[in-house]
């Protein structure tokens, strides 16, 4: 099961993962019922991960980015969100992703984003997320 189970107020990835899908989605105009008839995710779990009542998973993320065109910021969130739920369910965390994501990665893609003044105009996130990488290094 994929419920945030930490019995603590919700974990900052998650939350921060929460803020910006919901920021996304209402960019571009789309309910979670919208959004969720766009792909094999249920209107139910769009509107608890906004809540924080459930763990994104990286699918999710990944076909958020699709449909609401982020550029793939909601993907650069997702190994942080993971390694709370692993945290808070005593798993171990990795240091990659299963496909070779990497802090490096995340970084490489925000700074795109960033260095895209339109989009990096729009998102107030942006230098939130290289900030919090840049301190994940240390």
């Amino acid at each position: 099961m994929t419920e945030l189970s930490t019995g603590r107020e919700q974990a900052a990835a998650a939350r921060d993962f929460a803020t910006q899908l919901r920021w996304w989605r209402s960019m571009r105009g789309y309910s979670q019922g919208r959004l969720a008839q766009r792909m094999p995710h249920s209107e139910a779990t769009i509107a608890k991960v906004e809540s924080g009542e459930r763990w994104p998973t990286e699918d999710l993320a990944r076909r958020c980015d699709e449909v609401l065109q982020t550029g793939g910021a909601l993907a650069v969130l997702w190994p942080a969100v993971r390694a709370e739920q692993q945290a808070s369910d005593g798993r171990r965390r990795r240091r990659r992703d299963d496909d070779g994501g990497s802090v490096a990665d995340a970084r490489r893609l925000l700074s795109m984003v960033l260095a895209d003044t339109n989009l990096s105009a729009t998102h107030p996130f942006v230098r939130e997320a290289l900030a919090a990488l840049d301190g994940a290094d240390n």
